[in-house]
């Protein structure tokens, strides 16, 4: 078989079944199935193929999961990042669904839980400097 991008034979990267895909100027298909060598060639082919094309790939096994794309935009628009104030007076249950849409917001990446992580912590202590002032005394602070 022949990569439909680079021509290079070989074994194939992804195989697909060509289900009215890759035609002619005819309308007639071109092939059984449509192969591509890499990854990169894939990527230049999707003009070839539907954006949702997993029930025509060929080789499954040769990849550890299919799954569908899901838009990103919509699922970061639901999420607020909370304040540690507005944490606070959260009941349990609010807090354990907060948390919970958090980490599916946050998903696997790692960049982003420090640096909210890192936000939440930042602004705990500011919460309690501000509130501490307010209930200590002149002899909290006295070095003496």
């Amino acid at each position: 078989m022949t990569c439909i991008i680079c021509q290079t034979t070989g074994r194939p990267w992804l195989l697909l079944n060509n289900d009215n895909l890759y035609v002619n100027k005819e309308g007639k298909n071109i092939g059984k199935t449509i192969q591509t060598c890499s990854y990169l060639c894939t990527r230049q082919c999707q003009k070839h193929i539907p954006h949702n094309y997993s029930q025509y790939v060929l080789n499954k096994e040769d990849f550890c999961y299919l799954r569908p794309q899901t838009s990103k935009k919509e699922e970061e628009e639901k999420f607020e990042v909370l304040t540690f104030d507005e944490i606070k007076h959260l009941t349990d249950s609010e807090k354990e669904i907060y948390y919970s849409e958090k980490d599916k917001y946050m998903g696997l990446d790692t960049q982003k839980i420090e640096l909210y992580d890192e936000i939440e912590r930042e602004d705990m202590n500011t919460f309690l400097i501000e509130n501490d002032g307010l209930t200590g005394s002149e002899s909290d602070y006295d070095d003496y």
